[in-house]
């Protein structure tokens, strides 16, 4: 349409160029070009209303599908509410009719043993006798049991973990549950806590633990400082202190300074497995407390990986730095409060 009108302007052109003086010929070209301006403009506007009708009509198809779209999602939610509710209806009958009647909780593995009336006791829990009907228990074992406790999903066996897993991926988890059941670090405790819970536990009201919530080490220094002193005779063959936390990239730890047996032992315990704890590295240092890890005259240096707080509390204070009396008689020759530091750095492997 527009080569259309630039035809008929050149012809046109051509005619007035012809026929008519350059005035004339100027002033009908303008007057051309004019009007087939304003029929573009005419073209335009009429392009743009349709464009408009069609971005309201997308709009409304996109409103309509969005619609239906959120009316079958909510039929389709509803649908796997009810069979998550049936399963778990059927999950919970299951768990009743598995679970062993002596100690209440429903067997990992076979084999299963089933009295002459059905009744069922795990493998560690049978006896001579049915423990629910109490006639002659026999050997019988129920194979449809196996199959049924292989094929369910099992719960964590720590308290306050709600979590469901297969029996083959349960192992696993419970290695690394948040809610594993550990030793306090302090020596001197013998409480047995959920992990989850360590850190209330130090800071509450009692000597294992200082201060109530652990030193953040920034990323960018990844080293930080705990400060100890001892406030009885150097030559006792066992002092204690309260171990300090820290949290360095939302893990923490905690430093466990002990003297047992005439030596000193100073270990970096994570709050973490074995696994995590292998993807880190630690320097601890033993110093002067008035001076830097440098600047000390005296100091002891230890390297390596951080200590799991899964490892037997008696077993901890062997994987860290070990120091004897007359160490850190000189690091503490030029205190006068017997008074030392212990620096660290973090390494990401």
């Amino acid at each position: 349409r527009v080569l259309r009108a630039y035809n008929c302007l050149i012809h046109f052109y051509k005619r007035l160029d012809d026929k008519m003086p350059l005035k004339r010929k100027l002033k009908a070209l303008k007057g051309k070009i004019a009007e087939d301006e304003m029929k573009n403009q005419k073209e335009v506007a009429t392009l743009n209303i349709i464009i408009e009708e069609n971005k309201k009509q997308h709009q409304i198809l996109i409103e309509s599908l969005k619609a239906q779209h959120e009316k079958e999602l909510e039929a389709l939610k509803s649908n796997v509410n009810d069979v998550t509710g049936k399963l778990k209806h059927v999950f919970d009958q299951l768990s009743e009719t598995l679970e062993c009647p002596v100690c209440m909780e429903i067997p990992r593995g076979g084999p299963v043993y089933a009295c002459p009336n059905g009744h069922l006791v795990c493998k560690n829990c049978k006896s001579g006798s049915c423990p629910t009907c109490r006639v002659c228990m026999g050997n019988g074992k129920s194979l449809l049991a196996v199959t049924v406790i292989e094929n369910i999903e099992h719960r964590c066996k720590f308290v306050d973990c709600e979590e469901l897993f297969a029996v083959d991926k349960l192992d696993e988890h419970e290695r690394g549950c948040q809610h594993r059941t550990v030793s306090c670090p302090y020596e001197l405790c013998s409480e047995k806590i959920s992990l989850s819970k360590l850190l209330d536990h130090l800071g509450g009201e009692n000597i294992c633990g200082s201060p109530s919530v652990p030193t953040v080490i920034e990323n960018y220094s990844q080293s930080g400082r705990a400060n100890f002193r001892i406030n009885c005779d150097l030559a006792r063959s066992n002092i204690n202190w309260s171990v300090s936390t820290f949290s360095f990239q939302d893990v923490n730890f905690a430093v466990v300074p002990i003297k047992f047996d005439h030596f000193f032992y100073f270990t970096m315990v994570m709050f973490e497995s074995e696994k995590e704890c292998s993807n880190y590295n630690i320097e601890m240092e033993v110093h002067e407390r008035d001076s830097t890890s440098k600047d000390s005259e005296f100091s002891f240096k230890f390297r390596g990986k951080p200590t799991s707080i899964d490892e037997d509390q008696k077993e901890r204070k062997y994987l860290g730095l070990i120091l004897n009396n007359k160490g850190l008689k000189k690091i503490l020759s030029k205190s006068k409060d017997n008074a030392f530091s212990i620096s660290f750095n973090f390494f990401e492997k």
